[in-house]
């Protein structure tokens, strides 16, 4: 998987959640099939880019994955320094600082690149569990509501969209750990081939 097409269904994903979870849903209150029309018609393919557009703009799936990120991005930026052999000073050997080096070695580097694409399709999988948990969780507030109202069904509905954010959640958890797999693969081979890049980086920023 290219970053491009991660990119566009990191877009997409979102969109068939909250339509395929909201006729799980009505289908569940109402006690009866909800049957999908054809989103590749335009009418219709703007109820996928809409919803698509109003949830990328929010800062929601960052704040699910906050914690998840820091962890990967951690364990890249130690092992770039623990590859170099220098004493850690993260005020100056920041993610930040290093990160262009990382992505440029991964760019050029036609092992490091296969290796990418593997990451890349991870991720996508990962925050599509971010993702799912978002909307589970939005689709349980509903669902709490209903339940106040004394809507039929609500109690499924709202044990439906738990469990999936519970599945989610851990299906999040389960994909930031493989990322972090394969990104110490990625530092193994940095380790062999560009050891002398990452010293001069850090020679740089000592300055």
């Amino acid at each position: 998987m290219t970053l491009n097409t991660m990119q566009i269904w990191r877009l997409l994903v979102p969109a068939v959640l909250i339509i395929v979870y909201g006729a799980a849903a009505w289908s569940i209150l109402m006690g009866r099939f909800l049957q999908m029309p054809d989103f590749s018609k335009a009418p219709y393919l703007v109820g996928v880019v809409v919803p698509a557009a109003l949830y990328y703009v929010t800062p929601l799936r960052t704040w699910v994955n906050k914690g998840q990120h820091e962890r990967i991005a951690e364990n890249l930026r130690a092992g770039m320094v623990r590859i170099a052999g220098y004493e850690d000073k993260p005020d100056k050997y920041t993610w930040v600082n290093l990160r262009s080096l990382f992505f440029k070695l991964v760019d050029d580097d036609k092992s490091l690149s296969t290796k990418a694409s593997i990451a890349y399709f991870n991720g996508l999988l990962w925050t599509g569990f971010a993702d799912s948990m978002v909307i589970a969780a939005g689709y349980s507030l509903v669902s709490i509501g209903l339940l106040y109202f004394g809507t039929p069904h609500a109690p499924i509905a709202l044990i439906s969209f738990v469990a999936i954010l519970i599945v989610s959640y851990f299906g999040n958890r389960a994909t930031t750990d493989r990322q972090i797999t394969i990104g110490n693969e990625q530092l193994e081979h940095i380790r062999f081939d560009h050891q002398a890049a990452i010293e001069r980086r850090l020679n740089q920023l000592d300055k």
